[in-house]
């Protein structure tokens, strides 16, 4: 069960995405109901996800991307289609030169909550770090795939070994933005030692080698 309190609209039959967890691919809302929550009237609100299966919300309004026309991206506004969709549409209107530099552009971006400089460095830093949840094993390059691309299955359109490829370079550039946010940390080390601390083994090791 999880409680959640961003302002969004949710009716039976929407495709929904979680920003927090672009994993669990595009999920289907099977159910809405009315119920109480200490002592409050909420709605209870049953998704079922692609690759996470049934998960239920309560609240009075829910942190769910409504998807338009069974498209978003982990992260946008409501009705934006995934960065994939880009590549499709400089393909349908013959710009193939383009299509590459638009595909590159997309597997090597760092999310934008760990760039923004509105958010602190605190969140960045958190954001960052939890980048390093995912690998190159075949579970944690698939997940990170469906992160950059907004794709349910990336396997559509990449083989394995593409995804490799662009993952070496992803993780070359994520060690860059990593070593800059490092640097802006130095005057709050005990703040950093408790990010890191609950950081991914991947991203405590990554830590290790730059300092």
């Amino acid at each position: 069960m999880i409680t959640l309190t961003t302002m969004i609209s949710i009716e039976f039959g929407d495709r929904v995405t979680h920003p927090k967890f672009p994993e669990w691919g595009s999920g289907a809302v099977i159910k809405v109901e009315n119920t109480h929550a200490n002592g409050e009237p909420v709605k209870r609100v049953t998704v079922r996800f692609t690759h996470a299966g049934l998960k239920s919300f309560v609240g009075t309004s829910f942190p769910l991307v409504v998807m338009e026309n069974d498209h978003a991206m982990p992260g946008d506004t409501i009705g934006k289609r995934p960065a994939i969709a880009e590549v499709e549409d400089l393909e349908r209107s013959g710009l193939n030169q383009a299509v590459e530099q638009k595909l590159e552009e997309i597997m090597f971006a760092i999310p934008m909550a760990c760039r923004d400089p509105f958010n602190t460095l605190e969140h960045r830093m958190r954001r960052t770090l939890d980048l390093y949840k995912y690998d190159t094993s075949g579970k944690g390059l698939m997940h990170w795939a469906m992160a950059q691309t907004g794709m349910d299955d990336p396997l559509t359109r990449f083989n394995r070994t593409e995804l490799e490829v662009y993952f070496k370079q992803y993780s070359f550039l994520l060690k860059k933005h990593l070593s800059k946010l490092l640097r802006e940390f130095q005057d709050d080390k005990s703040t950093l030692k408790q990010i890191i601390d609950e950081a991914p083994s991947g991203a405590r090791r990554v830590v290790s080698e730059l300092s």
